[in-house]
């Protein structure tokens, strides 16, 4: 029982009630269009509606579930422990991106038209930074 300790918290409580509301009402939906359907003489549209509403019900049901497991898994693992990275692996979980600060002239003259974007975003740098 202490595994599920956290599923009395205030947020997993508002979680199960919510669960409980929407399988309940999905379901009674359902019954209520399976009786249309009945009053019709047997409506294949208002069948299709009791069936879609009782899949709802079952994916309300299987993702609760999925939930509940999700965390139970999550408590039950231990810490995580860094493993020491190899000095032969070229593993990097993060990079961080640092932008060039000088610009090669001949790439600039080469496309007045880039030259222009760049003397752009240089005055509206120069106007971040002055602020």
């Amino acid at each position: 029982m202490r595994r599920f300790r956290f599923a009395v918290r205030p947020g997993w409580l508002a979680l199960h009630v919510l669960c409980l509301a929407l399988i309940v009402t999905m379901v009674l939906l359902g019954r209520w269009q399976l009786i249309v359907s009945d009053e019709k003489h047997f409506s294949l549209q208002n069948f299709g509606y009791a069936l879609q509403w009782w899949a709802f019900s079952c994916f309300v049901a299987f993702m609760w579930v999925r939930l509940m497991r999700d965390r139970l898994r999550r408590s039950d693992a231990p810490a995580a422990v860094p493993e020491p990275v190899d000095s032969t692996e070229s593993a990097v979980s993060y990079r961080r991106y640092v932008m060039p600060s000088v610009q090669t002239q001949s790439a600039a003259s080469s496309d007045p038209a880039l030259a222009a974007y760049n003397d752009y975003l240089a005055k509206l740098a120069a106007q971040d930074t002055s602020r």
